[in-house]
């Protein structure tokens, strides 16, 4: 018998990548006309749509075409300047190591090296790029030291006749600390202004970064007129409509085509009725896959249909509440658990704070607020606008309505 051919795991590449060939067609367009058109991506979706995926497709579409790859989860602690330069002087060392064997490079492989050391050679602790605590031009010295390094690993590329993409994921997680004059997030994007203006000759560097929602303000916020660098893909849900007319959805498809060659088919009503009720949410379809798989073939069953759904349906409702959605509620401190419960009794998968203030009498406006921003730096929300949030988990609304409804003492 086959395997189950599911695959519901975290940054677990799906058996058929469903919906995601325009954002494949737009980054070989921007592979192919480098270093003429110079172009950075900026990724960003809720929870477990794929964006981790994608940056694999990401990373083999640019090996296929030689170039070198570097790629890095980013992480809170590389919110301190000092950390954050160590890890970017590793990356951009292994950059230019990919140059090393091309004997004609000698030269500018060695300056290269050397542009790196100075990022963090001769400062305080030999690894600091620091100038001294609350100095203003600490942020000037890093961005200005990155960009000397990142020049000279572009004129490496371009010398080699190959380009350099930067796949940052996990960036939301990057952000500036104005008050305690840390600035690693614009640091980064100086640097890749300041290479990418370099014209003599033009240097073939990319940075592609990836993360949850809040990524776009952290962006706006480091550096002005940052939708001039990047080329924007949000990453959503996939398609319930179909591309042409009798034809699957492209969320139906999702579950419908890795199960064809494993003795199990998934009827197209069975699929379309669960890629509905999930909202084509790309982790939901392969964990409801992977456990009506599993009903079909110990029933031994040779079809998925909308019976064998209707039946398993609770269960596999249940473990998603407690494998995806429990932790990231209890997570949250209990005063803005509070705070999530009155949301979600709001209504649907986002909520304006004017609304959630006015359910209260035990709280004021301003410690709702703060207690808003306590969830947005948690990343359980993120702003959609002035005074609107949504969760960064899909249909965790929806959950919190289900487990933990609003109680009348909550107010």
């Amino acid at each position: 018998m086959a395997r189950n051919p599911y695959q519901p795991g975290v940054d677990t590449t799906p058996p058929y990548l469903a919906d995601r060939e325009q954002q494949l067609q737009r980054f070989g367009g921007y592979l192919r006309d480098f270093p003429d058109k110079r172009r950075n991506i900026r990724l960003s979706g809720l929870r477990g749509v794929g964006k981790t995926v994608l940056l694999k497709e990401y990373r083999a579409a640019a090996r296929e075409r030689d170039w070198v790859v570097i790629r890095r989860d980013l992480t809170a602690r590389l919110c301190q300047e000092e950390d954050f330069a160590i890890a970017i002087a590793d990356d951009l060392d292994t950059a230019i190591r990919a140059f090393s064997a091309t004997a004609k490079l000698k030269a500018l492989f060695t300056s290269a090296r050397a542009a790196v050391g100075e990022i963090t050679i001769g400062l305080p602790g030999g690894t600091s790029v620091s100038v001294g605590a609350g100095n203003s031009i600490v942020s000037s010295i890093l961005e200005d030291r990155l960009a000397k390094a990142l020049i000279r690993v572009g004129h490496l590329a371009a010398k080699a006749g190959r380009g350099v993409v930067f796949l940052y994921d996990e960036a939301h997680t990057l952000h500036d600390q104005p008050r305690q004059r840390q600035f690693p997030l614009s640091a980064l994007l100086g640097a890749f202004v300041q290479a990418q203006d370099e014209d003599k000759p033009l240097l073939p560097v990319m940075l592609v970064v990836s993360g949850l929602p809040p990524l776009v303000q952290n962006l706006q916020a480091a550096r002005s007129h940052t939708e001039r660098l990047f080329r924007v893909e949000e990453l959503g849900n996939l398609a319930l409509t179909p591309l042409r007319r009798g034809a699957p959805s492209q969320a139906a498809l999702a579950l419908i085509k890795p199960a064809a060659d494993t003795g199990i088919r998934f009827e197209r009503a069975g699929a379309e009725q669960v890629a509905a009720d999930v909202d084509g949410y790309p982790y939901f379809i392969q964990k409801y896959g992977e456990a009506l798989w599993d009903a079909a073939d110990a029933a031994n069953l040779n079809a998925i249909d909308t019976r064998l759904y209707a039946s398993t349906r609770t269960r596999v409702q249940e473990a998603l509440d407690a494998e995806f959605f429990e932790n990231r509620y209890l997570d949250a401190p209990r005063a803005d658990q509070l705070t999530l419960r009155v949301a979600a009794a709001l209504g649907g998968e986002r909520f304006e704070i004017a609304a959630l203030a006015a359910q209260f009498t035990s709280r004021n406006a301003n410690a709702i607020q703060q207690s808003a921003n306590r969830l947005l730096k948690s990343n359980h929300i993120y702003r959609v606008t002035q005074g609107v949030y949504a969760y960064t988990a899909p249909l965790f609304g929806d959950f919190v309505r289900r487990k933990y409804p609003r109680q009348p003492l909550d107010l």
